[in-house]
């Protein structure tokens, strides 16, 4: 991925911190479609609940909706990311382990703790985000 879009660390961001989950990420990218920045995340199907995601899952985020988990083929389900704990912008850590417990079929995880070793100010990325939209109305 390279950084030509405002959200493209963010995605990035949240793809190296599911490493830490043990999920595996197959593909990833972003995208801006007309008035809409977008992002997904593929992971590997062996990384996930093979009884909650049976024709695989990515994770999916945009700047009006925030995170989605998205069935692959099958009936192209979608369900919010911990809607609970995880916003549009929220950590990365925060994503990656919500994601990860929902990828393996677990319930929602409320926010993590901030323990010293990694800290998240979502203000920069929100702001770059709606100047972007600014520019593109």
């Amino acid at each position: 991925m390279t950084n030509a879009l405002p959200h493209d660390p963010y995605i990035t961001a949240v793809a190296d911190h599911l490493a830490a989950y043990g999920i595996t990420v197959t593909d990833g990218g972003t995208s801006q479609n007309d008035d809409l920045l977008d992002g997904w995340i593929t992971v590997d199907p062996a990384s996930t609940s093979a009884d909650s995601w049976p024709h695989g899952v990515y994770l999916g985020w945009d700047q009006r909706n925030g995170w989605l988990l998205i069935e692959q083929g099958g009936g192209r389900n979608t369900d919010p990311l911990d809607p609970g704990g995880v916003r549009t912008f929220s950590s990365p850590q925060q994503v990656a382990c919500s994601a990860a417990n929902a990828l393996r079929g677990g319930a929602a995880t409320r926010p993590i703790t901030n323990d010293g070793t990694w800290s998240w100010d979502p203000r920069p990325l929100q702001a770059a985000v709606e100047a972007w939209a600014a520019d593109e109305s």
